[in-house]
């Protein structure tokens, strides 16, 4: 049985900064994922800091993927969060754009999710929250 590879800096370095980028990534396709790879990110980021700091090597990339991955988690946290609160709003939306067949129908829908997400905000003004574009 061969003794395991040592590993450069520049290699766990790297690692870590990929290993953020791709919760960054997956955060934008499955948040929930997303967070709990950024979180595992996170603990490679800080052992890759520990590690080139130890052989007293450049901390960069492990500092940069630690920015990453706090950004991917916070992102993350916010959809969740939006897609919990407004899990109703969003059912609903659902169920609407199901049975249109028409783009009034469609815009009728989109004016439902908006009128619905105002009854929840209670801090925006009736009328006022308008979508740029169907979500």
């Amino acid at each position: 049985m061969l003794p395991p590879a040592e590993t450069s800096g520049v290699e766990v370095g790297r690692r870590a900064l990929l290993l953020s980028i791709g919760a960054l990534a997956l955060t934008l396709l499955v948040p929930v994922m997303g967070l709990a790879l950024g979180v595992f990110s996170i603990i490679v980021c800080f052992r890759a800091w520990r590690t080139q700091s130890a052989k007293r090597r450049p901390v960069i990339m492990p500092a940069v993927g630690l920015l990453v991955s706090i950004v991917s988690i916070v992102m993350a946290a916010s959809v969740a969060w939006f897609q919990m609160y407004f899990s109703g709003e969003l059912t609903a939306y659902t169920e609407c754009m199901k049975g249109a067949g028409t783009a009034t129908s469609q815009q009728a829908c989109v004016t439902g999710l908006e009128q619905a997400m105002e009854r929840r905000l209670p801090f925006i003004p009736k009328g006022s929250l308008r979508f740029p574009f169907a979500p």
